[in-house]
């Protein structure tokens, strides 16, 4: 508890002498006394809930602490929206979020929602800033699009070198048909095969897929026919690219014998998953099967930062933080910063120009937010997560790091 107190105590003294407007510059609309309305558009209550609910939290424990440093000048308002996943859901949130003067979005979470919204957001000077979306198909320079997390191709190295380190030489995948896990899966195979690894076809289930028969068969048929073809079976694993659905898979899974008998790889979009530890069944195969899950990963050198706030987080909402939510927590000090110099209401592009300027040199609790030509945030380090036992509950265990092209395993 000390702790927190002495880094609230730093934290406000410095964002007073940081975020205060030098003389001449106008404030921005920050200082006109009224909250400034910031959209807000994640998955409450459908899949990948866990990261919705966390990064509401981290926005509403940024604000606080915004405001106090600047001693209630500095005000922000939240409208938000739940999206439940769904893009048409994003689409309709954010021309709702515009009729009523919001030119600022954190979220949506899913690079699926984020390439249903870019075409509106690009058109009425909609700021979106996403914690979530991965694909590297929605890396254009110029957009109204920011993603404070690596793209896939990031991921992919990360993942891949896992396998590799593991003895995998073949993978048969099973990913969700949408623009994030297309990205995932498209990624993941090209760097595989490009180390001289193998990929078979794997199975491509639709977001609405609730019966997993076909896709569990499927993928199991594939490596008996590998192993009959002489593959050891050592070295073949699945690659999950999902969301919470990951449930689902694993009740279809766990009967067959092939499937329990493989080693998993995972994806961002499980890492951490409340809904899965929840699950008995799911969590058993989780931690039967390994399936390690990659995720933008938080500094250790700066763990006495983000810990803290990853506290305060799992406070508010008994779910363990990752670097997506404290990304948009460190995103909401960027926007902050930006607002002191322009105005977006009175002139958009002078604000996006401030907005990508001070995330180049902004350092938060998530290290340095510096966007690439594309707006998409440079740091590519990754942690791995996977299902373990914790006494006789299934817990989330950080089992290594992917950190400047180095693997590391505890």
């Amino acid at each position: 508890m000390k702790i927190r107190v002495v880094f609230r105590s730093v934290l406000c003294g410095l964002l007073i002498a940081l975020l205060a407007p030098a003389a001449g510059v106008r404030a921005g609309q920050l200082h006109l006394g009224q909250p400034v309305k910031i959209g807000v558009l994640v998955s409450l209550t459908g899949s990948w809930s866990s990261l919705g609910q966390n990064t509401v939290a981290a926005l509403q424990i940024a604000a606080d602490q915004i405001e106090t440093a600047s001693r209630g000048r500095n005000r922000f308002s939240f409208l938000v929206r739940d999206t439940q996943l769904d893009p048409s859901k994003a689409l309709d949130a954010i021309k709702d979020l515009d009729s009523r003067g919001v030119n600022i979005v954190f979220g949506p979470q899913s690079s699926s929602e984020v390439a249903a919204i870019k075409p509106y957001a690009d058109a009425h000077n909609i700021l979106v800033i996403s914690q979530g979306s991965t694909a590297s198909s929605l890396a254009f320079p110029g957009d109204n699009i920011f993603r404070f997390c690596p793209n896939d191709i990031l991921e992919a190295q990360a993942i891949v070198a896992l396998m590799l380190h593991d003895g995998i030489r073949t993978i048969v995948p099973l990913w969700r048909n949408d623009r994030g896990n297309n990205g995932l899966h498209d990624s993941v195979q090209i760097r595989f095969q490009a180390l001289g690894g193998g990929v078979v076809s794997g199975f491509r289930y639709e977001p609405t897929t609730t019966d997993f028969s076909a896709a569990t068969s499927s993928v199991a048929s594939q490596i008996q026919s590998l192993i009959s073809a002489g593959t050891s079976p050592s070295s073949i694993a699945v690659y999950l690219a999902a969301f919470d659905e990951v449930v689902d898979v694993f009740h279809s899974a766990q009967g067959n014998t092939t499937l329990s008998n493989t080693a998993w790889y995972g994806s961002d979009g499980v890492a951490l998953s409340a809904v899965l530890l929840a699950d008995p069944v799911a969590a058993a195969f989780a931690i039967h099967s390994g399936y390690p899950n990659p995720i933008f990963g938080l500094p250790d050198a700066l763990r006495n930062r983000w810990q803290p706030i990853a506290d305060a987080i799992e406070a508010r909402t008994g779910i363990q933080a990752d670097a997506f939510a404290l990304s948009a927590y460190d995103a909401l000090f960027v926007v902050q910063l930006a607002l002191v110099h322009a105005d977006p209401q009175k002139n958009f592009d002078n604000f996006k120009a401030a907005f990508v300027n001070e995330a180049g040199h902004y350092n938060g609790v998530t290290g340095s937010t510096a966007l690439d030509a594309a707006g998409d945030r440079e740091n590519g380090d990754f942690d791995f997560w996977a299902v373990r036992l914790s006494g006789a509950t299934p817990t989330w265990v950080r089992i290594g790091t992917y950190t400047n092209g180095v693997l590391t395993l505890f």
